[in-house]
């Protein structure tokens, strides 16, 4: 198994995770508060990003967090390279969480996503953020 894979497999979990059949994953989500999570970073020209507290999850969005709170949303999932030192290679570090909110939800909005701890409530994805917590991507009830 690769570096990168392996870092991904501890950060991620679930059936839509096990299934995956192509990485970068995207899909369509109805965002909860995550600001208990994440941290807010700094504002570049076309966005915003936090940082999960675990320091392994990078939030892009046009949005503020708080602005995303509730909001449906395309979401992507994709592996974060970073550099440590000015000259180093992009190293896998963890995982891009890309949300560009939907002013028109589009049907299906196939996933809610919620902060939760560990439990036997079925999902079908997770994304560890630290703290006991993990940002779940449930199917939303019909």
């Amino acid at each position: 198994m690769s570096a990168e894979l392996a870092l991904l497999h501890s950060i991620l979990h679930g059936p839509l995770w096990s299934a995956m059949t192509s990485w970068p994953m995207t899909l369509n989500a109805r965002l909860c508060d995550l600001r208990p999570r994440f941290l807010p970073k700094h504002q570049v020209p076309r966005g915003h990003r936090a940082i999960a507290r675990n320091g392994r999850v990078l939030l892009a969005s046009q949005l503020t967090l708080a602005k995303l709170a509730g909001r449906h949303a395309r979401v992507r999932l994709q592996t974060w390279h970073k550099t440590i030192l000015p000259g180093d290679r992009p190293e896998p570090f963890g995982v891009l969480l890309w949300a560009s909110a939907l002013e028109i939800p589009v049907e299906p909005d196939t996933y809610i996503a919620q902060l939760a701890a560990p439990s036997g409530e079925p999902y079908e994805l997770a994304l560890e953020v630290g703290g006991g917590l993990r940002l779940e991507f449930r199917l939303r009830d019909e």
